[in-house]
């Protein structure tokens, strides 16, 4: 991560309080089947900058121990890759691999009927930390490549027609309200014509984004943004009020907390339509 110069900064997080979006009328939960199968970035793989590192799951181990109360037969795969961005999903082989998989388990007789997907956050992060990319550009190519990997995830999900799996996504919560970021050689060199960067405006306009594709194609999303909101002092490493230059990584992770991750699954099952037995999210220790 390169340095920032923060300006305009308030102490006060936004007080929004949780909510989860509702799902889109076309989405009619079929069940998780044999086999959970998690996607994702950091978040999924469960990790944190190396000073925060706290050796606990992500949120989707989370969400399997508590699915597994209702479904204990059930097999989990976790194919997330830290640091993935949507055009590393597409390039580094996740997407492939996750396509791969499922028809494996289907060749097995296993139905993959439960995918969850956290995939754009590090496209919006590259934005505030230094992309060669505008807002814009970032945008334009994230909703590109987020149409390519819900269309091929759902194909894979598609027998004779007719879908045979759930796929849940989620949107991001704003890991640095009240933030704008100026263009401040040598520290970051915002792209040509770069306006300064305001995360309040830009991150529900990313957000909007995803609820459009995912509407499109009848998918539930979490909403994780209202859930965090008002909240990131406590489930993310972010130190608040921010540290100015120089900062350290530790200070700035926006990756969540213990209590992140357990919102994060929590979340997700909500959105499922799942009959489970209870919800509630499993403490994991260390």
């Amino acid at each position: 991560m390169r340095r920032l110069l923060l300006i305009a900064l308030a102490t006060a997080l936004l007080a929004t309080s949780p909510a989860r979006a509702a799902e889109p009328p076309a989405y009619t939960p079929l069940g998780p089947g044999d086999t959970y199968l998690a996607l994702g970035d950091s978040l999924a793989v469960g990790v944190e900058e190396p000073t925060n590192n706290d050796s606990l799951p992500g949120y989707p181990s989370l969400l399997y121990a508590q699915l597994r109360q209702s479904f204990p037969a059930l097999r989990y795969e976790n194919r997330g890759v830290s640091g993935e961005t949507s055009q590393t999903f597409i390039d580094g082989g996740q997407l492939s691999s996750a396509v791969s998989f499922i028809q494996s388990e289907r060749a097995a007789g296993r139905r993959v009927g439960l995918v969850t997907l956290d995939i754009g956050g590090n496209d919006m992060v590259g934005v505030f930390l230094g992309s060669n990319l505008t807002v814009t550009e970032t945008f334009s190519l994230y909703r590109s490549n987020l149409e390519t990997i819900l269309d091929q995830l759902l194909a894979a999900l598609t027998v004779n027609g007719q879908r045979n799996g759930d796929l849940l996504l989620m949107n991001y919560y704003n890991p640095y309200p009240d933030l704008t970021i100026v263009d401040t050689p040598p520290l970051i060199d915002l792209p040509p014509g770069q306006q300064p960067i305001v995360t309040n405006t830009e991150v529900p306009k990313f957000n909007q984004l995803i609820a459009e594709v995912a509407a499109a194609r009848g998918l539930p999303v979490y909403n994780a943004f209202s859930a965090f909101g008002g909240r990131q002092a406590s489930l993310l490493f972010v130190r608040y009020p921010y540290v100015f230059i120089p900062f350290s990584q530790a200070n700035f992770d926006y990756h969540p907390r213990q209590a992140g991750h357990q919102l994060l699954a929590s979340g997700f099952a909500s959105i499922s339509g799942y009959q489970l037995n209870r919800l509630y999210t499993p403490l994991i220790s260390r």
